[in-house]
């Protein structure tokens, strides 16, 4: 039994054919342009995009103009790097847009493209990526959140771009939404203001309610959409002559301590393929000083590991 018999048996009705199939397109005509819609109104619906939005509006912000300095990477250098702090310690004004490691690296390069659209003047550029992120494959979302479209088809094909825009699952992420903000549920992750980063959870290493396992790196390899990835960050850097400077997130110490083959085959791999100027260096701090992950400093921290950071990357930077 097709569709339309199954309809003509439920309604009791008859339809023809042509009539059926002209209601059947106007449906999904629908369906798409309500996706459409919804996709482009770009609602909060996770934490990511609670994270993005703060960052976007950082740089959308009237004084970014007067930003000399800026961080971009992941959550390790989000919670690592205290922006006032480092513009004190560099006397060069200082912000940082840090995302998440689902945005990957390529995540850091459209934060970088939309910082450069509002400001021709930046002179560093910080980034920093946890240690394990070599490991993890391309994450298309970054390009279609974050670049515009003609950069966004040059790395991706219009099939994707398109199964994007008029995605039928943003009816129902929305209808999720929707439904956590009327029964008061929290979206899963906020921003701290004063720490001018996300709300770290309350299980933290550093207060001994979040536990370390035996965690190694030693089993992870370089995967080669990360090296397309840093290939286009570090041409781009090139090509509008900007002074980017690439260093490692912060590590729990006993991770970087199990983990000394694949530091020094990350190491070795990477200084093959860098065109910016970079650190060698693991930040690697005690079980105390973590926050609610293995590469998160608790926010008490934050200024010691800032002064730390300055301390190595102050000879790479363009500073008054």
């Amino acid at each position: 039994m097709n569709f339309l018999n199954s309809y003509i048996s439920i309604f009791k009705k008859e339809i023809h054919s042509k009539k059926f199939v002209i209601i059947f397109l106007i449906l999904l005509t629908g369906i798409f342009i309500i996706s459409f819609l919804l996709n482009r109104s770009d609602f909060s619906l996770n934490g990511n995009d609670i994270l993005r939005q703060y960052q976007l509006s950082k740089i959308e912000s009237d004084a970014f103009e007067n930003i000399s300095t800026i961080i971009i990477g992941d959550s390790s250098g989000g919670n690592a790097i205290d922006a006032n702090y480092f513009t004190e310690l560099s006397n060069s004004q200082t912000t940082n847009l840090c995302l998440t490691g689902s945005w990957g690296i390529i995540g850091s390069l459209g934060i970088l493209k939309k910082s450069l659209e509002h400001n021709h003047k930046i002179k560093n550029v910080i980034i920093i990526q946890t240690l394990d992120i070599w490991g993890r494959s391309y994450p298309k979302e970054a390009v279609l959140e974050l670049f515009n479209l003609k950069d966004a088809l040059q790395e991706l094909n219009l099939k994707t771009l398109v199964e994007y825009y008029i995605n039928p699952k943003e009816i129902l992420w929305h209808l999720k939404h929707l439904n956590k903000k009327m029964f008061s549920l929290k979206v899963s992750s906020e921003i701290d203001y004063k720490n001018d980063y996300v709300i770290q959870k309350k299980k933290k290493y550093s207060n001994n309610t979040q536990q370390l396992s035996a965690i190694s790196f030693d089993n992870i390899k370089l995967h080669n959409d990360k090296l397309k990835e840093l290939e286009l960050l570090q041409n781009f850097c090139n090509t509008h002559s900007l002074n980017c400077v690439f260093t490692h997130g912060p590590i729990h110490a006993s991770i970087a301590n199990n983990s000394g083959q694949y530091l020094s085959y990350l190491n070795q791999e990477l200084n093959k393929h860098f065109k910016i100027k970079h650190s060698d260096k693991v930040f690697k701090y005690p079980n105390g000083y973590l926050g609610d992950s293995l590469d998160h400093i608790d926010i008490r921290y934050k200024k010691e590991v800032t002064s730390d950071y300055f301390d190595v990357l102050k000879q790479y930077l363009i500073l008054p």
